[in-house]
């Protein structure tokens, strides 16, 4: 009996040591990513359009009243207490999910209802390509076309652009993510009377 409680003793504190080395690696791992992460590039090779911050408040439950969105489809703002994870979507995703989309780092990929089933079809995949960072879905508001948004950045497309999209899904996806990461900004210049105050 002893023996076996000994066995058992001796393989708990193996099975800890263990357990205790790996989530060292991996928090070792962490911060060395963390520090590892190149510069932002400059707001110049940034592709799409710099967007006003409209805030980013969490409302308190989906369909809370809110002032509209100043950009189309919006790039900050209130948003869901909800989030949707990346992928593709079939159905309009509301455009409070929409900004925790984009407050978590990731960017939208959404079409009109005019774009064409096989330009969905090219668009889907070049979704798949970039699984953790792009959500695809239609957005008949927009009447038109497609749209990229990121947290304060957005690209409308009149027709399929493989070469634009993929710029954007490469380039814009983690600058922000709850903040702006490794110096990134949203590229917006100075307000004048901030300047005024210093």
């Amino acid at each position: 009996m002893k023996t076996a409680r000994k066995w058992g003793l001796l393989v708990s504190i193996v099975v800890t040591g263990l357990s205790v080395l790996t989530m060292s690696g991996l928090a070792f791992g962490v911060l060395l990513g963390s520090f590892a992460k190149e510069p932002a590039l400059a707001c110049d090779q940034v592709p799409g359009t710099p967007q006003p911050f409209e805030g980013r408040r969490h409302i308190a439950y989906d369909g809370e009243k809110h002032d509209p969105y100043k950009s189309l489809p919006p790039t900050s703002g209130p948003h869901s207490p909800r989030v949707v994870p990346p992928g593709i979507y079939r159905k309009p995703i509301t455009e409070e999910l929409q900004v925790h989309v984009l407050e978590h780092g990731h960017v939208l990929l959404q079409y009109a209802d005019d774009v064409p089933a096989d330009v969905v079809k090219e668009l889907e995949r070049l979704g798949r390509q970039y699984p953790r960072d792009v959500v695809v879905a239609p957005y008949p508001k927009l009447g038109h076309g497609i749209a990229l948004s990121g947290w304060q950045r957005s690209l409308r497309l009149e027709a399929l652009d493989e070469a634009a999209i993929l710029d954007f899904v490469k380039v814009v996806p983690g600058r922000y993510n709850h903040q702006w990461r490794n110096g990134a900004t949203d590229c917006l210049p100075p307000h004048p009377l901030a300047e005024d105050e210093n």
